[in-house]
């Protein structure tokens, strides 16, 4: 499927749910026309992100992989990036798997830095409890700083 086909569905998809059915007639819409509730919210995601141009151009690829781009974080979108197989690829280069172990491995990073961020902030409360510690030490014992 054509990737500007995937945003026009995408757009009419929002469109219908969000201006043309009553509360909880969009499930039966959605029955009727043959698409789960799933392959709608992904034909919205990929629209909404292009949309509001966060996807780079993805020209003619299929929706899995123009839907697996658009659930990357923005920054990433537009760069190289290497793949298990050691090979630099953009996005539009790789394939779902890549794609997903991408995906995997930004994830994997994210939580090692926010680990250690947790670390240099107990860190750094440590020192600064050390710090106060010596303070008082040094004002009760009335030892002077040289």
């Amino acid at each position: 499927m054509a990737g500007q086909s995937i945003f026009e569905i995408g757009r009419r998809l929002k469109h219908v749910k969000e201006n043309d059915l009553a509360h909880g007639e969009f499930g039966r819409f959605l029955k009727s026309v043959g698409l789960t509730k799933s392959q709608s919210d992904r034909f919205i995601k990929i629209y909404s992100e292009h949309s509001q141009g966060k996807l780079p151009d993805v020209g003619n690829i299929g929706m899995s992989i123009v839907y697996e781009i658009s659930t990357l974080p923005e920054p990433e979108r537009t760069k190289e990036h290497t793949t298990s197989k050691g090979e630099t690829k953009t996005l539009d280069e790789m394939t779902v798997k890549e794609l997903r172990e991408l995906k995997k491995q930004l994830k994997q990073r994210d939580e090692e830095k926010s680990q250690l961020q947790s670390q240099l902030e107990q860190a750094q409360r440590s020192e600064s409890i050390a710090h106060k510690q010596l303070e008082e030490y040094i004002s009760i014992h009335n030892i002077y700083r040289r």
